[in-house]
C-alpha cells in the first residue's frame, strides 16, 4: 500500500517524540514516567472538542523555550520525518509561544532553522519548509509576520493562522494577511476545523492559498466550488479531526466527497504525538474507510507539491520523485 511522501500540515510542538520531552525535561530537573509522558503529551479517546485537545500542549510549550530544544525537536522531528519515507514536509509553530525565557523570536527562528538545515544535511532524502504561524488571540502576530518578511526565501516559505478558530473574528487578522500578499509571502489558514464554512470562504476571500482542515466547507455548495475553481489545497487530518469533533464520524470526514469534486485535497498528520498518529497511519484509516487507491494517495501527494510552498523547480524534483 502507498503510504505518502508529503505532509504539509505539521505542528513542531503537537509532533515532539516522547524521548525528545523527557530529554529537555531531564535538563530542567523533571523526570517523568512513560505514562506521564503520553498521559501530558497523547489526547485522550474521550476528548470533545479543539480546546480540550489543545491542552495536551502544555508540556510541549514548557520544554519548547531554549535554543537547544528547538534546534533538537526539529532536527528529530525531520529524522523521524526521513526514516518514515517522507519527502517534503512544511513544519509550522508560532515563534511568540517560545519566548517565556527571554528568547527573542528571532532567537527561536533561528534554533528552527539551524535543526531544519542540519537534518536536511544528514538525511538528504527529505526537504523541509517552516511556516511561521500567527496566533488567534496573540498579542506578537505582527512582529511573526515582520519575521517571516526577514526570512523568507533562507527556510522560511510562509505563514499560517493558528489557534482556537471561531474564538475572533478572521477578518481581525486581515491587515496581516493583506501585508503578506503585498510581500507576495504565500499563506494557509485553519478554517472550518471548527465546522465554519463561512471561514473557509473568507480565508479564500483574504487570499490563502491553501487552507488547513477546511471541513465546514463540505456545509456548502458555493464554498466548495470556490475551493475548487480557485484551485486551492486543503490540508486534511483525518485522525486529529475526529479527535476534535471536527466531524461526527469517520464516514462523515469530508476527504472523499473533497476528492471526487476535484478538489486539491491531501493527506497530512497535523501533531503526530498529540494525536497518536503518523502519515502512514492517516493513509491506513483512510484506505479502510473510503476505498482509497494507491492511484488516488499518489495524485492526493501530487496535490501536496503543487500546494507547497517551495520553489517551482523543486516541485518539479519532487513530482519526479513521486
Amino acid at each position: 500500500m502507498y503510504h505518502g511522501k508529503v505532509d504539509l500540515h505539521l505542528h513542531l510542538d503537537g509532533s515532539l517524540s516522547e524521548d525528545v520531552v523527557a530529554r529537555l525535561l531531564q535538563r530542567e530537573g523533571i523526570t517523568m514516567s512513560r505514562e506521564e509522558l503520553q498521559h501530558n503529551l497523547r489526547v485522550e479517546p474521550e476528548c470533545t472538542s479543539l480546546v480540550e485537545y489543545l491542552q495536551k500542549f502544555e508540556v510541549p510549550g514548557q520544554v519548547l523555550q531554549t535554543e537547544y530544544g528547538l534546534e533538537l525537536a526539529t532536527y528529530e522531528l525531520l529524522q523521524r520525518l526521513a526514516g518514515q519515507g517522507l519527502i517534503y514536509t512544511e513544519i509550522r509553530f508560532a515563534p511568540q509561544l517560545h519566548t517565556r525565557k527571554g528568547l527573542t523570536q528571532q532567537e527561536v527562528l533561528k534554533s528552527v532553522l539551524r535543526g531544519a538545515a542540519q537534518a536536511q544535511r544528514d538525511y538528504p532524502t527529505i526537504r523541509a519548509g517552516i511556516l511561521l504561524c500567527a496566533m488567534i488571540g496573540g498579542s506578537e502576530n505582527r512582529a511573526t509576520f515582520d519575521l517571516a518578511k526577514d526570512f523568507y526565501g533562507n527556510g522560511v516559505v510562509g505563514v499560517d493562522l493558528a489557534g482556537a478558530e471561531g474564538s475572533r473574528p478572521m477578518d481581525d487578522y486581515a491587515p496581516l494577511f493583506h501585508d503578506m500578499a503585498t510581500c507576495n509571502i504565500p499563506y494557509t489558514i485553519h478554517a472550518g476545523e471548527c465546522g465554519s464554512w463561512e471561514n473557509v470562504k473568507r480565508a479564500i476571500e483574504l487570499g490563502a492559498q491553501r487552507v488547513g482542515h477546511g471541513c465546514g466547507a463540505i456545509k456548502n455548495e458555493e464554498c466548495m466550488d470556490m475551493l475548487r475553481r480557485n484551485h486551492i489545497t486543503v490540508e486534511a487530518c483525518v485522525v486529529s479531526n475526529l479527535q476534535t469533533k471536527a466531524v461526527p464520524s469517520l464516514q462523515s470526514h469530508p476527504i472523499k466527497p473533497f476528492f471526487d469534486r476535484g478538489i486539491a485535497v491531501t493527506v497530512n498528520t497535523d501533531n503526530m504525538t498529540c494525536s497518536n498518529t503518523t502519515l502512514r497511519h492517516e493513509h491506513e484509516t483512510i484506505a479502510s474507510a473510503f476505498d482509497f487507491t494507491d492511484d488516488d494517495f499518489r495524485a492526493m501527494d501530487a496535490n501536496a507539491i503543487r500546494g507547497a510552498f517551495c520553489p517551482e523547480a523543486e516541485k518539479q524534483a519532487l513530482l519526479e520523485k513521486l
